[in-house]
């Protein structure tokens, strides 16, 4: 499982861009124009997920005009980065915020790799993860582990 929050999302955005669309953006920002005024009697705050699928959720600014991206343009862009993947995007908004940031943007990219691995392998997968300082990853491999070793001993 990748974690990815709003910095990373848009130089992925950034990178997918040209390849994908054959353009060159000039700035690329979150928008909230896509009917806030209907929401701003409601809790103030809302989030925006895959669900909402052709939401308005980003300008690209070219050079002679401003492009909408759509939210399954962004979960298409992730895509394209993690070809095997699951991408959950979520873009949290605060209406009330000061200043008019955009809202708070994240996204989970997970894969379902039916492929099991062997204890040898799990253990030098740990011990990479380890190398790497990757909590996360060193717990979900030990898990794996235990639960590989466990039905190993079994048969």
């Amino acid at each position: 499982m990748i974690k990815l929050n709003t910095v990373e999302i848009i130089e992925i955005i950034k990178k997918q861009i040209p390849k994908v669309m054959n353009i060159t953006p000039v700035e690329l920002k979150f928008t909230d124009d896509f009917g806030r005024t209907s929401l701003a009697a409601t809790d103030h705050k809302f989030t925006l997920t895959n669900q909402h699928y052709s939401a308005k959720v980003m300008d690209c600014v070219l050079e002679t005009q401003v492009r909408p991206i759509l939210m399954c343009e962004i979960i298409y862009f992730l895509k394209c980065e993690f070809i095997d993947g699951h991408v959950d995007v979520r873009l949290d908004y605060d209406i009330c915020a000061e200043g008019g940031r955009g809202p708070t943007a994240s996204a989970v990219i997970t894969f379902d790799h039916a492929t099991q691995l062997g204890i040898e392998e799990l253990a030098d997968l740990i011990d990479l993860a380890l190398h790497m300082n990757d909590r996360a990853w060193f717990e979900e491999l030990s898990s794996q582990y235990v639960k590989t070793k466990a039905e190993a001993s079994i048969r």
